[in-house]
């Protein structure tokens, strides 16, 4: 039970009342496209008879429910002083139409009782007020803009508005949310996002349109903002659905690149890991991007002698579209002193297509490795064998 439960019995619990119903529509006011977007709260207030006993109190709302419209509504709730449990009255300013307490749900199905009253009476009005838009919209006497009407009024959530230019086009504009799907380190994801279309039209050429722009924005939570930055722009003659699944298509193939990328980078950490086991020092399982190893080689083919070095392999997210960076560094030499090691030295791959399969590339980089370790191991003993050079 909430704790204003019976609200008539001081104003601090008129207050305490107030400020849960608002709490809750402030917290729920922006979960979809078609909810309060913008609403600005009055102070409540009570008004008076002229013998100083009160009549009513008041809260004053102005609310805007389209999320690309500029129309607002004005609200004044008129709450019975005594005991606020009773469904208010309401005047409305800046609506056409004028819908009854019952449409509005101010009437026998009021909860005093639920924080949610107050959210579900401007959903109605909310709902009220796009429908309004959208006959504005589906009456506007331009060939295209009926057309993407009639394609477009069915889908779930779509928001449109008709703004009349005083010195200059209408606007038109329609918000269209979609949804691509895509999976992100093994788990599937919906991503959903709104397309923003503005048509300019002319009232003195029939079915013109002047200029048509587009706007792509999240309604989720995504970490990719240069994606939405690449977002390409509707053509003049396209269709907001055919631009939408354009849209779709270019995100939905990034994230299979991405993907394939990822699964690329895992193939060929494990096949390092295979050929390379017994040298292993150190790896990424998680993201798949380094894996380091403890090379000893002849140094030179057919003759006695070691050479020893620490080869890491860095896959790059471009992977394998770019091929691994390759770092040799010296380990510490037996002495019975510290002896200095050169920088570590990056070896540029010779031989390297992103279309051959792992094996190849590991076995490819290896023949280059067989020559390059013994050359980096011969510079470290030279590097450790003048010291004073280096101090």
């Amino acid at each position: 039970m909430s704790i204003y439960t019976k609200p008539k019995n001081s104003d601090l619990q008129l207050s305490l009342y107030l400020s849960q119903a608002l709490s809750y529509l402030s917290d729920h006011a922006a979960m979809t496209l078609f909810s309060v977007r913008k609403l600005n709260v009055g102070s409540s207030q009570k008004v008076f008879n002229p013998d100083g006993a009160p009549v009513a109190d008041t809260v004053h709302l102005t609310m805007r429910s389209s999320s690309i419209g500029s129309n607002s509504v004005d609200l004044q709730l008129f709450y019975d002083p005594y005991d606020w449990s009773f469904p208010p009255d309401i005047i409305l300013h800046g609506l056409y139409m004028k819908p009854s307490l019952a449409d509005l749900g101010l009437d026998d199905t009021w909860d005093h009782e639920d924080p949610a009253n107050l959210s579900r009476v401007l959903k109605k009005l909310s709902y009220m007020m796009q429908h309004d838009e959208r006959q504005r919209v589906a009456l506007c006497d331009n060939e295209r803009i009926q057309v993407e009407y009639s394609c477009l009024h069915d889908r779930e959530e779509m928001d449109c508005c008709l703004i009349p230019g005083i010195d200059g086009p209408t606007k038109v504009v329609f918000a269209v949310p979609f949804y691509i799907n895509i999976q992100e380190q093994g788990v599937n994801q919906e991503i959903k996002l709104v397309a923003k279309i503005q048509f300019l039209i002319s009232s003195l050429v029939p079915n013109d349109v002047a200029a048509v722009k587009s706007h792509v924005e999240l309604l989720s939570t995504f970490d990719y903002p240069d994606l939405l930055r690449g977002t390409p722009d509707i053509g003049k003659h396209e269709p907001v659905t055919d631009y939408i699944g354009r849209v779709s298509k270019k995100m939905t193939e990034h994230f299979d690149r991405a993907q394939k990328r990822r699964d690329m980078k895992k193939q060929m950490i494990d096949t390092l890991l295979v050929t390379f086991r017994p040298n292993l020092l150190e790896c990424d399982l998680v993201n798949h991007t380094f894996a380091s190893f403890l090379f000893i080689v002849d140094r030179v083919k057919g003759r006695e002698g070691t050479a020893t070095a620490i080869a890491t392999f860095y896959l790059p997210d471009t992977f394998p579209d770019e091929y691994p960076k390759i770092t040799l560094t010296a380990p510490l030499l037996p002495s019975a002193s510290y002896l200095p090691t050169p920088e570590p030295e990056v070896i540029p791959v010779k031989l390297y297509s992103p279309r051959w399969g792992c094996e190849r590339i590991v076995n490819e980089i290896w023949e280059q490795l067989w020559d390059e370790i013994p050359r980096f191991y011969t510079k470290a003993l030279h590097f450790a064998s003048a010291p004073s050079s280096h101090s």
